[in-house]
């Protein structure tokens, strides 16, 4: 038996909490433990995720500290089993099969850890974008951004003993640390079909200078990169970044 933890971090979030906790009850995959991690809510979000009718094993706690590297630290406390995937409030499975999907490349292939498609989602849901698969697995898909979208990665319990807790020092972008981190050991095992419709509305998607200048400093940890990569590297991820920024009010209003 494969059990697959969900791990959902919510904050004041009444208003698209019950999706995500519907998303992960219709699944047709019975051995889910759905984590739900609460940031001390000061609206109803507790008490829609007390009264929901949850048809999948589920927990809840309060965060104790701050910041959302220690969400996932604090969440990945309670898993169980096998399997963990990091899905947060307003994000979205994409059908009711896809974990069984899920567990059974894991059973088949005996991967550490997998990354699937993702389908970015604007706020209204009018702008839609499927973000496919890569051909292969390379390295330097990390200098240029965060190639991993942690709502379609499922990690294996022996890979996150090996990579040890998300850096509760980043503000933003722990993912993209641990990731790195976490392909060092071992690549991830690319799955060929969309895991997660991803809310494009969250914090790490509209404090983009913010990530941008805290994944310079990650880069510069993992690599030995010259003077001048550094600049041409830097200059690419700027005009991503300008990208994203002119975007934010369609994501927010559309």
């Amino acid at each position: 038996m494969i059990i697959c933890n969900i791990i959902t971090i919510a904050k004041n979030c009444e208003s698209n909490i019950s999706k995500t906790l519907a998303s992960v009850s219709h699944q047709d995959y019975n051995y889910i433990n759905h984590i739900i991690i609460d940031g001390k809510s000061t609206d109803l979000t507790l008490k829609i995720v007390n009264s929901f009718p949850h048809t999948k094993i589920f927990q809840v706690y309060q965060q104790n500290s701050q910041g959302i590297a220690a969400a996932f630290n604090e969440g990945l406390r309670y898993v169980s089993g096998d399997l963990v995937l990091f899905l947060n409030a307003g994000d979205l499975l994409v059908n009711s099969q896809v974990i069984t999907q899920v567990v059974e490349s894991y059973k088949n292939n005996k991967w550490l850890w997998a990354c699937g498609e993702t389908i970015s989602v604007s706020n209204k849901g009018y702008l839609k974008r499927h973000i496919k698969q890569y051909t292969d697995w390379r390295q330097e898909l990390f200098l240029y951004s965060n190639p991993i979208c942690h709502q379609s990665t499922i990690f294996s319990q022996e890979l996150l003993h090996k990579v040890g807790s998300y850096d509760e020092q980043l503000y933003l972008e722990a993912d993209y640390d641990f990731n790195i981190r976490a392909s060092l050991i071992h690549q991830p095992y690319l799955l060929r079909f969309p895991i997660s419709y991803y809310d494009t509305t969250g914090v790490s998607s509209r404090k983009v200078f913010k990530s941008y200048s805290i994944q310079r400093k990650v880069r510069k940890k993992y690599f030995l990169l010259t003077r001048n990569q550094t600049l041409m590297i830097d200059s690419i991820c700027m005009i991503k970044v300008l990208k994203r920024f002119l975007i934010i009010p369609f994501k927010l209003y559309l």
